[in-house]
């Protein structure tokens, strides 16, 4: 018998397995739902665990996800980081996710060096370390000594993941699509989408040269700061399953006792793990997305040392301006033009009637000020803010873009971090500067200055088009497409409004070609300056707002927009 919808999945077995274990604790409805049951066996019948019957839900579906292996682990990882989404007790189940598995078997791991290498290890190292020094669910790390006598950390990719991944992401996929189909109340939870991104990272975390671009470019990231320390990758020696790097010796950031016992003061090391999160967020818009305990150590000197670059996000310029304009909207008390800001983030998301929305999400967002704006800023922690926030996000049913999650993930990581070394911690006080100079840069002449050009381009453009588009009207009405009636029993007060409007389509084009030179005249490094830009463009848009604001009027006292 094909189950609907299941078509699609080539491991039967494998989704039998999974409706054993959902069965097994207790989410017999879900299976229900997801007319999933005729994938047992005829008279099959699976006993639910006689101690899950007093846990709550959350764990339930947490040990379920162990059980089921890395895939859905990490996809419980990766629920975990949005909160958004999900109430608080299921976030805190998903956190207790481990990523790990046993070590890969000596032969089994060698044989795979030997392939991604394409000739014996022993003729591309001195010395190898058979013993894994880290295991993760993707990969294990070696550590080894080239013939140089350079130390390196060699990641090798665990033989056979690739296959195991992909047949679970795609009874994923069914899942998801079954789940938005039959079952309403999760639709909230955005099944397809939460698992099309899942898919997406855990792809790309699966090819190492993804990494390896990600530790150059980190790398040429902190080339000047001497308190973070990126290793170098070796890509002669690197493929799409391996990844040979630096080795670096040092301290678990979590370890405080260790690295005092060398002299260095957990404070320091709390407010360089918050500016580093800060400068890699607001300045470079390029950051680790899981800067947890194990990805990050204390050298000797006291600079912190990144590990494992899989997980990166990047957030554009362009976005990085609209974050700077939603802390402004934030310190103004704005809500319009937080509300607007927020949409152009894209956390309003697609609904067309989010307009209609706005009333109680504006209700809602004053009440969040209300709470924490006027405290102290050293008074205000990230997780209670952040906490309150994703509770609007969710109550008023808006998505957080991928980019935003992972940022906020990363300031809550390095947050918990910091006030594990110092109780007395603050991440909003450590990243003030950094917003300040965020919300500051918007400000300046030559933003102001590309702001004005692009504006003036855009208009430029519609202008462009502004004759092909009256050409197709017309063709749509000689065609016969488009019918016009006229009523001439009020022929002459349809000239006057014809001259009206006429003489209003007038001063627009104006003002757009005002507004255009303006904006190529304040580009043009020459002529006469005021405040860094040039006069002759200041007065051009001082004439084009003048007469935008009496086309505006003539207009409200027309009574017709």
């Amino acid at each position: 018998m094909v189950i609907p919808g299941t078509r699609a999945i080539s491991d039967i077995s494998r989704l039998k397995f999974i409706v054993r274990v959902f069965l097994k604790y207790g989410f017999d409805d879900v299976v229900g739902f997801f007319r999933l049951g005729p994938v047992l066996s005829a008279g099959r019948r699976v006993t639910r665990r006689p101690e899950t019957r007093t846990l709550s839900r959350p764990v339930r579906l947490r040990m379920a996800l162990e059980e089921l292996g890395p895939t859905f682990s990490k996809f419980g990882q990766l629920m975990a980081s949005r909160a958004d989404l999900f109430p608080p007790d299921y976030i805190n189940e998903f956190q207790k996710l481990e990523d790990s598995l046993p070590p890969v078997p000596e032969p089994q791991i060698k044989e795979a060096l030997k392939n991604a290498l394409g000739s014996l290890p022993e003729e591309k190292f001195q010395s190898f370390n058979w013993t894994p020094i880290a295991m993760a669910t993707i990969a294990q790390v070696h550590e080894a000594v080239l013939h140089s006598g350079e130390r390196v950390a060699v990641k090798i990719r665990r033989p056979g993941i690739t296959q195991t991944i992909e047949a679970d992401l795609a009874i994923l996929k069914t899942l998801a699509e079954l789940a938005e189909k039959h079952l309403p109340e999760l639709r909230l939870f955005r099944p397809r989408e939460l698992c099309r991104h899942f898919t997406k990272n855990l792809r790309w975390e699966l090819d190492f040269s993804h990494e390896a671009r990600n530790m150059e470019l980190a790398l040429e990231q902190f080339v000047d700061d001497p308190t973070v320390v990126v290793p170098r990758s070796f890509p002669e020696l690197s493929s799409e399953s391996v990844l040979v790097m630096e080795f670096l010796e040092g301290i678990k950031i979590t370890r405080t006792a260790d690295f005092q016992a060398i002299g260095i003061r957990p404070e320091m090391i709390a407010q360089r793990g918050a500016r580093m999160v800060f400068r890699q967020v607001f300045v470079n818009g390029f950051f680790q997305g899981d800067p947890h305990p194990g990805n990050l150590l204390v050298l000797p000197d006291g600079a912190i040392g990144l590990l494992d670059f899989g997980m990166f996000g990047r957030i554009s310029k362009e976005r990085r301006a609209l974050l700077g304009d939603l802390l402004f909207s934030i310190v103004e008390r704005d809500i319009p033009f937080m509300i607007s800001t927020m949409d152009r983030l894209g956390i309003l998301g697609n609904d067309p009637d989010r307009k209609e929305k706005q009333g109680a999400l504006g209700e809602d967002l004053t009440g969040l000020l209300d709470e924490f704006i006027d405290r102290p800023l050293g008074e205000i922690r990230v997780e209670a803010l952040f906490s309150e926030l994703f509770e609007v996000i969710r109550t008023n049913q808006l998505v957080l873009p991928p980019d935003l999650t992972l940022l906020m993930r990363a300031i809550v990581i390095m947050d918990g971090i910091g006030r594990t070394l110092d109780p007395s911690f603050n991440m909003l006080t450590e990243g003030r500067p950094f917003i300040e100079n965020l919300i500051k840069s918007q400000v300046t002449p030559s933003s102001l200055k590309k702001s004005f050009r692009r504006g003036g381009l855009s208009l430029l453009r519609a202008f462009s088009r502004l004759p092909e588009e009256v050409e197709r009207v017309l063709y749509k009405v000689r065609s016969g497409r488009i019918r016009v009636d006229f009523n001439l029993r009020h022929l002459e007060e349809l000239i006057g409004e014809m001259d009206k409007a006429g003489n209003r389509l007038s001063v627009s084009i104006l003002v757009g070609a005002l507004v255009i030179g303006s904006a190529m005249i304040f580009s043009s490094p020459k002529g006469p300056k005021f405040l860094g830009v040039s006069s002759v463009g200041l007065v051009g848009f001082l004439v084009a707002g003048l007469l935008g604001i009496g086309l505006i009027i003539s207009i409200l006292r027309s009574g017709r927009l």
